[in-house]
Formats: structure tokens, C-alpha cells, sequence
């Protein structure tokens, strides 16, 4: 072609909107952190607990439905399985004038309550592989843009810094979400199949949406948290290091805290490790019956959390740009 006929010209491909720059980030980032092994191994691991969980509201239903003066004895018992400690208790208590001879009370109340309770320990079983994927994912996703100078080609773009932590935000609440939600979206789908009818949709129809709001409580925070460690070196291994340790930390707290005084009710205690703040605000938000009531503190913990966190990237991206 002649240098003369060298120009601009009308673009023939489909034009998508400005907004939607941040899925290309989040995409590249999915497909790349995809890659790992051990990544595809977890994500398959974590498959397995809802099918489990799934049997057991199976035989709690086939018990409830065979018999109809199931006592709350044995309904206890079987969630006993499920949440030992002050959870149990709470819910035992809630149950005590349960009129065992009334059918419609018992799937009133009896069955709700179990579902949420099986909902809230998948999502607690669920922890360990969050906890693990994210540390093979979110260190490596700033740390490394800041090592090569990479925000000099993602900014010499039309793309600003919001659209760029959301789409490393995208990435990371898009692996949790494959192991916190769609596991109990699963669990919830297969009980549903499994039920011997379908009125139990008239007790349970709630239960996704609070399932959506419980892990995303649970998501926002811990994917910002990653994402600021991750901002703070060049380092992977650093922010590695700093994300299990967190963690680690706040399980040695409670361990020693609850050896020293047997006191695990202690507000700043369950605040601050990370498993039991999202735990009682899951617990809040399921409405499963707890003994403690200072999920309003670990709330406003876990807002001023993300929002701190969130400074800190936005302040961490912007940097490159100011010098």
C-alpha cells in the first residue's frame, strides 16, 4: 500500500460502550490465574461439600415428611452435626416451646431453620479453599503491574483507574464467588430436587437471596484486603506472605483467647479474625439464631475495612501517575 493511502479509518468491527473496559482486565486476569493446578484443583474440591450437604436436607426432609410428630429432639440432634458450640445452643434455645405435635410449625419453623444452618457450615467449610485460592491469586495481580511499570501501557489507554481495580476486583470476587456462591446456589438447587414436594419453596424461597447478600458481606472484603496487600510491594511473595499471615494470626488469637478465659463472645475478639466476623455476619444475615448481638460493630468493621482498603489501591494505582 502507498504511503499516501496511509490514514485513519472508519472502524467495521462492533463498538462496545467505554464502561466495559474493565472486562477485558478481568478477563485476562481469570484466564491467567486459571492456569495454576492447583487453582483447577481447589475450585474442584470445593464442588464436592454442597452434593453432601445436599443429602443430608434430603433425609431431614424424608424424616420430617414421614413423620409428622417428628420431635425437636431429633431435629436437634441432626443439627447438632452441623453447628456444634454457641450456634447450637442458640437455635436449641429458639426451639424449646416448639409444639412438636403441630406439622405446620414444625415446617414453619423447622425447616427454615435447618436449611440456613446447613447453608451457613457449607459456607464455613468453604473458608479454607477461599482462603487458599485467593492467596494464588490476588498477590500477584497489582505486585506485578507495579514491578514491570505496566501502568504505563494499561493508562497510555483510554482507561481510567476505577475501570482498572475493578477489573482486578472482577477477577478475584470471581473465583469466591465459584467457591462461596455458586456452591450454595448448588446446595439450594439440589435440596429443592431432592424435597418430596415442592411447597418447600413456600419456607425456603428466601434463603438465595440472603445466600447472595452472606457471600457478598463476605467477598467484598476479603477481595479488596488481597488486592491492597497485593498493592503495597512489588513483590508477589510479600503479599503472599501477608495474606496467609493475617490469617494465621487472627486463628492463633482466638486459639490463645479462648484457652486464657473459655470467653469466645468477646466482640473484639470475633472481630478480629477474619473466619468469625464473616461467620456472625452470615449467621445475621441467614437469620440463623445466635447468641451473640454485636453483629452491628463487626458490620461497621467490615465497611470500614473495604473502604480503607479501597483507599489504599486507589491511592497505591494512582502513584505511577503523579510522578
Amino acid at each position: 500500500m502507498p504511503i499516501h493511502n496511509l490514514g485513519y479509518r472508519e472502524w467495521e468491527g462492533q463498538r462496545e460502550s467505554g464502561s466495559s473496559r474493565w472486562r477485558i482486565i478481568a478477563g485476562v486476569g481469570i484466564k491467567r490465574a486459571w492456569q495454576s493446578t492447583w487453582l483447577r484443583r481447589i475450585a474442584f474440591v470445593v464442588w464436592g461439600p454442597p452434593l453432601v450437604y445436599g443429602i443430608v436436607i434430603f433425609l431431614f426432609e424424608q424424616s420430617l415428611t414421614n413423620n409428622s410428630s417428628m420431635e425437636p429432639r431429633v431435629f436437634l440432634n441432626l443439627l447438632k452435626l452441623l453447628l456444634p458450640g454457641e450456634s447450637f445452643a442458640a437455635i436449641a434455645f429458639a426451639l424449646e416451646n416448639l409444639d412438636s405435635s403441630t406439622t405446620e410449625e414444625l415446617l414453619t419453623v423447622a425447616r427454615p431453620t435447618f436449611w440456613k444452618s446447613v447453608m451457613l457450615q457449607l459456607q464455613r467449610s468453604q473458608s479454607i479453599g477461599m482462603v487458599v485460592m485467593v492467596g494464588l491469586i490476588a498477590p500477584a495481580l497489582i505486585s506485578q503491574d507495579i514491578r514491570s511499570r505496566a501502568f504505563l501501557l494499561y493508562f497510555s489507554r483510554p482507561l481510567t483507574r476505577l475501570q482498572y481495580i475493578f477489573g482486578k476486583f472482577a477477577t478475584v470476587s470471581a473465583f469466591l464467588a465459584l467457591t462461596c456462591t455458586l456452591p450454595q446456589l448448588l446446595l439450594y438447587v439440589f435440596a429443592v430436587l431432592l424435597s418430596p414436594d415442592i411447597s418447600v419453596l413456600n419456607h425456603t424461597w428466601d434463603i438465595p437471596l440472603r445466600t447472595l447478600a452472606a457471600s457478598t458481606v463476605t467477598i467484598v472484603p476479603t477481595a479488596l484486603l488481597a488486592m491492597m496487600l497485593s498493592s503495597l510491594t512489588m513483590e508477589t511473595r510479600f503479599a503472599t506472605f501477608g495474606w496467609f499471615t493475617i490469617w494465621i494470626f487472627g486463628l492463633a488469637a482466638y486459639v490463645v483467647m479462648r484457652n486464657l478465659n473459655g470467653d469466645t463472645s468477646d466482640v473484639l475478639l470475633r472481630t478480629s479474625f477474619l473466619y468469625l466476623l464473616f461467620s456472625d455476619l452470615s449467621m445475621s444475615i441467614l437469620d440463623v439464631p445466635q447468641l451473640i448481638s454485636h453483629t452491628e460493630v463487626q458490620a461497621s468493621f467490615a465497611v470500614a475495612l473495604s473502604v480503607i482498603c479501597f483507599a489504599v489501591i486507589f491511592r497505591r494505582v494512582s502513584a505511577p501517575l503523579q510522578a
